[in-house]
């Protein structure tokens, strides 16, 4: 979406309001930002582009998307905007008691401040959360799911998104032929993470669970694990956390604080490797750090060396996998004399002495007496391999 596009679309009175809502980053639990669409003037007659009043705003929410309709007035730009719902159970005829008491931001609307749309939204969007929970309680199991999660279990009611079936029809239809959508915010501390190599913004480090369930009476639930980029990153991707299978016979109050706890044992491992990852690596840089030719700083995944050996020159390449000391390093030899299809011959020692449960200073130790003793085969190897 092309903010500034989107912005010169609108009358000028109106573009602070929409810039705090484009650049205000995630709303909610959901992963991704609000976006406008389908701008459009209340005034059609005028011929200029920049005269929009009315959009439609997307919301992700539960998992998956709202569409509240926000209609200002570019003749009274100080005038606060209406709201025209997807949901036409929700605020279809408000008392004036429940905005004032619920969206004070609408109820006392300041056209002064850039934010206020940003401030009614949000505030809209708390309301929106307590209806939808209201909602579940015309059908006892989900009620229950529900009620018991939030008051038997660490995850409290901001950690909680509901969204239950098609929004346009009566109750009891939403439950007959509806998926119900339950979005949980995981209490895990990613603080200790690893850090991971990225070019842009990661954003906040978090993890939310999906729940569906397909039918009210739960014969048929689905869980869904979504990582920020950056706790997938450093997870080693987003296979790398084989989600538990919900049990038949199970309930959430049971089955998020066992996604939570396995979500936490991943991250300790995870930094233990890496703290395993940088001892090896300082190991190495140790013993022959005046060789060094790359190390990485970051991750401790990798690193290169220009070693000698009888006066024969070589590179060894270092890299450590993701489930360090569990798998073993790989060590690549690469001539600096000789290539092999008009690449630099290189080869991969695999044959080394290695235990995860020796120290890092015994593993360098054993790895280094290996690979002196086989630069001599590598170095023949290297020579047979340069065409006459």
């Amino acid at each position: 979406m092309d903010v500034n596009a989107v912005l010169q679309s609108f009358h000028p009175k109106m573009q602070p309001y929409i810039k705090e809502v484009l650049y205000s980053g995630n709303i909610g639990l959901c992963a991704g930002n609000l976006k406008v669409d389908d701008v459009q003037s209340g005034r059609p007659t005028m011929e200029t582009s920049d005269c929009g009043d009315r959009f439609k705003l997307i919301i992700p929410f539960a998992g998956q998307s709202i569409t509240w309709e926000v209609v200002f007035n570019s003749i009274l730009p100080h005038f606060p905007p209406d709201f025209c719902f997807d949901d036409d159970t929700f605020l279809s005829d408000p008392e004036v008691e429940i905005i004032e008491k619920n969206v004070p931001s609408l109820a006392n609307w300041d056209c002064q401040d850039s934010k206020s749309l940003l401030h009614v939204i949000c505030e809209l969007l708390v309301l929106y959360r307590k209806h939808q929970v209201s909602l579940l309680g015309d059908y006892s199991r989900l009620q229950f799911e529900y009620s018991s999660l939030v008051y038997q279990t660490p995850v409290c009611e901001d950690d909680v998104e509901v969204l239950i079936g098609s929004r346009n029809t009566n109750m009891k239809s939403r439950l007959m032929g509806g998926a119900v959508n339950f979005l949980i915010r995981l209490k895990v501390d990613f603080s200790d993470l690893p850090p991971v190599q990225t070019g842009d913004d990661s954003g906040e480090s978090a993890a939310v669970l999906l729940v569906t369930f397909h039918q009210p009476e739960g014969s048929r639930i689905t869980p869904q694990l979504y990582l920020s980029p950056r706790v997938e990153r450093a997870l080693g991707g987003s296979s790398s956390f084989h989600l538990p299978p919900f049990p038949s016979g199970s309930c959430l109050m049971d089955y998020v604080p066992i996604v939570a706890e396995q979500l936490r044992d991943r991250v300790s491992a995870m930094c233990v490797a890496y703290e395993k990852k940088k001892e090896y690596l300082g190991a190495f840089c140790y013993r022959m750090g005046k060789a060094m030719l790359e190390f990485d700083a970051v991750s401790f995944s990798r690193s290169s060396f220009l070693l000698e050996c009888r006066d024969f020159y070589f590179l060894l390449h270092v890299s450590l996998p993701m489930h360090f000391p569990r798998d073993r390093p790989s060590f690549i030899l690469q001539s600096v004399y000789h290539s092999s299809s008009g690449k630099p011959f290189k080869s991969l020692c695999e044959d080394y002495p290695y235990s995860p449960r020796w120290d890092p200073s015994e593993m360098v130790e054993r790895a280094c007496g290996y690979i002196t003793s086989y630069v001599e085969v590598f170095q023949k190897n290297s020579i047979q391999s340069c065409p006459i």
